[in-house]
């Protein structure tokens, strides 16, 4: 190439060293490579970019970075700006996360942090965690984001309760993060019970792409908020706990092409909050639950649920209703799925409290020569639940369909009445209770 060129080495030794830096990301960019794709420069709303390596981290996988990767996360608070780690292993204990900075590693397989030996701690935690949880505030951090690294809980060196992730905030993304072989929860996100932000906002919903968790001591993913968040193409396996824990504040997220599996997770996917929608999700199973629905509003649509014909101990069961917070939880629920090789029973329906639509095919051989198993269904739907099982062309007995003991018709306006009427205003209830007319 001609130095004299603007793409020549004279151009490029003329310019800034962190300028060099931001060129060739945004070339490998373009060119679709994905190293440098995220790394510095190319985030217009970040007010600067800082290179751990400047502040005196080593990556070499021994020494305890811990101090001057703080130190470039606190440069980084103040104006905003991104975070680069270069390719390397990184050794630290708690890291704290600030609003506004965000992290960018050179890609899973190059960047990671790993839990320094003993420190028993999470990896990454965002400021005042301990605080917010306590007081349900509507506060946390907001606007960070984490992308293109791998935290290594790093377990087996002295860290039984350690933490991958865990964060108190809204409005942030993760995308392409790994995490694995912690002590405790992988990913723990935590917020208040705030329905919406005043104006200006950007709103609540954290967004979360290409996350893959797994072989942690307690759930892959512990998402309890912020509430209307978006899961897409995530994976969480091999997990002591849950796949995918939604509860608490996580109502009304969406969960799109996501799949968990694993000989140790006793369930796939926690439907603990109202209104989870997941749409061709895949729960892979071999004992425990595939998918487990305790509130009400829950979707399952266009899945899958493979079991493996678990011989136990234990029940190996496709789609479990379980008693929820309330009486009247879980109800409302809109199942559209297949159901295969689930050894105890396809689905569950002991504690469905109606006002359910459940649409499924089965495939349920069982185990060979053990008669019990491989049921398509176990406990009673409720009454006015909708349910359409269909266990394969061959066992046109074992299908089930249960229709709602009633439908809700508009009454036919009234006619004139005779002579000698008398009329009578009917109660609210009187009303309601006319509409209500049973099917012949």
């Amino acid at each position: 190439m001609n130095p004299e060129l603007p793409g020549g080495r004279a151009a490029r030794a003329a310019l800034p060293r962190r300028r060099a830096i931001a060129s060739v990301g945004a070339v490998l960019a373009v060119s679709g490579v994905g190293a440098l794709a995220y790394g510095r420069g190319d985030d217009a709303s970040a007010g600067r970019d800082y290179d751990v390596r400047e502040f005196g981290a080593t990556g070499d996988g021994t020494t305890d970075d811990t101090a001057a990767l703080q130190q470039a996360i606190d440069a980084a608070r103040v104006t905003g700006g991104i975070v680069f780690f270069p390719p390397g292993t990184y050794l630290t204990r708690r890291l704290t996360l600030y609003s506004r900075v965000h992290l960018r590693g050179s890609g899973g397989d190059a960047t990671m942090l790993r839990l320094a030996p003993g420190a028993n701690t999470a990896i990454l935690e965002s400021d005042r965690f301990e605080q917010e949880t306590r007081s349900r505030s509507s506060a946390g951090s907001t606007m960070f984001s984490i992308r293109d690294l791998t935290l290594d809980g790093n377990r087996a060196k002295d860290n039984p309760v350690g933490y991958g992730l865990r964060l108190y905030g809204y409005g942030y993304e993760l995308a392409d993060l790994t995490v694995f072989n912690c002590g405790a929860d992988g990913v723990v996100s935590d917020w208040g019970i705030a329905a919406d932000l005043p104006a200006p906002s950007h709103q609540m919903e954290a967004r979360i792409t290409g996350l893959r968790t797994h072989d942690n001591g307690g759930h892959g993913i512990n998402f309890t908020g912020p509430h209307d968040s978006m899961f897409l193409n995530c994976i969480s396996f091999q997990n002591a706990g849950t796949g995918f824990h939604m509860a608490g504040n996580s109502y009304g997220t969406l969960m799109v092409n996501c799949h968990a599996w694993g000989v140790r997770q006793d369930v796939s996917f926690e439907l603990a909050a109202s209104g989870i929608g997941c749409v061709n999700c895949y729960a892979d199973l071999a004992g425990g639950v595939g998918v487990r629905i305790s509130r009400n509003d829950c979707r399952w649509l266009a899945g899958y649920v493979q079991g493996a014909n678990h011989a136990g101990p234990g029940t190996e069961i496709g789609i479990r209703f379980v008693a929820g917070a309330k009486p009247e939880e879980p109800a409302s629920a809109t199942i559209d799925t297949q159901i295969r090789n689930c050894a105890t029973a396809a689905i569950d329906f002991g504690a469905d409290r109606g006002m359910s639509s459940i649409r499924a095919t089965l495939s349920q051989p069982g185990l060979p020569d053990v008669a019990g198993t491989g049921q398509g269904w176990i406990g009673q739907p409720a009454a006015n639940s909708q349910v359409d099982i269909t266990h394969g062309l061959s066992h046109p007995s074992k299908n089930l369909v249960v229709r709602p003991a009633f439908d809700l018709r508009a009454q036919q306006t009234p006619g004139v009445p005779g002579e000698g009427f008398s009329p009578r205003v009917r109660t609210r209830g009187e009303r309601c209770h006319a509409a209500l007319r049973p099917i012949s």
